[in-house]
């Protein structure tokens, strides 16, 4: 996929509750800092096919599985489109190609491998890990309704999947401790890639 030479592309993907958008709000502001033009776009986004993704995500059951994984492909194929149109700045994208790791376990590779093939991948690729328990503990603490993938177990095998996803081009912080040391380690990535 071909997008501005001006622009680069973050992708800050993890489970359910591992401070991802917390993450991406921090790039944001280092960049600001410097005053860089950074948008952030979060999945499932606040756009039609994003907001019938997040109503799935409420349901159970096969359907509304199902349902949560297409309308989710759709919204990030939107944000993918638009990406392309942009010419300058730093894009963000809150959850990207390890939405494949929320597919049942005998695809998730098929389908991480068939939108690595088709997608641009990210100038950077962020996995924020987390302990199950932990991401658990702070969904918990969140004043929302619960979504399907929003249980220990579940966490405990998409983390599993999503971690037998990850490959070199990756970069992992865990943020299962709470405090500045996985922000730090945020810093140091992104300067170690002349971003900041």
């Amino acid at each position: 996929m071909k997008i501005g030479t001006g622009v680069r592309f973050i992708a800050v993907d993890g489970l359910d509750g591992c401070g991802k958008d917390t993450h991406a709000a921090r790039i944001r502001q280092l960049l600001e800092k410097r005053g860089e033009r950074t948008t952030i776009i979060s999945h499932p986004s606040s756009r039609r096919l994003g907001r019938l993704a997040k109503r799935s995500l409420q349901g159970r059951g096969k359907l509304a599985r199902l349902g949560a994984t297409l309308f989710y492909i759709a919204d990030v194929l939107a944000s993918v489109r638009w990406l392309k149109r942009q010419n300058e700045g730093t894009v963000i994208f809150v959850r990207y190609l390890m939405g494949a790791a929320y597919l049942p376990e005998p695809l998730a590779p098929i389908g991480y491998r068939f939108f690595r093939n088709l997608l641009r991948f990210p100038d950077i690729a962020i996995f924020i890990d987390i302990e199950p328990e932990v991401a658990l503990r702070r969904i918990q603490k969140r004043d929302h309704r619960r979504e399907m993938f929003e249980d220990l177990e579940k966490l405990r095998s998409v983390r599993e999947v999503a971690k037998s996803l990850l490959a070199d081009e990756w970069v992992v912080i865990d943020n299962s401790i709470d405090g500045e040391v996985p922000f730090e380690r945020l810093e140091e990535v992104l300067r170690a890639r002349g971003v900041i």
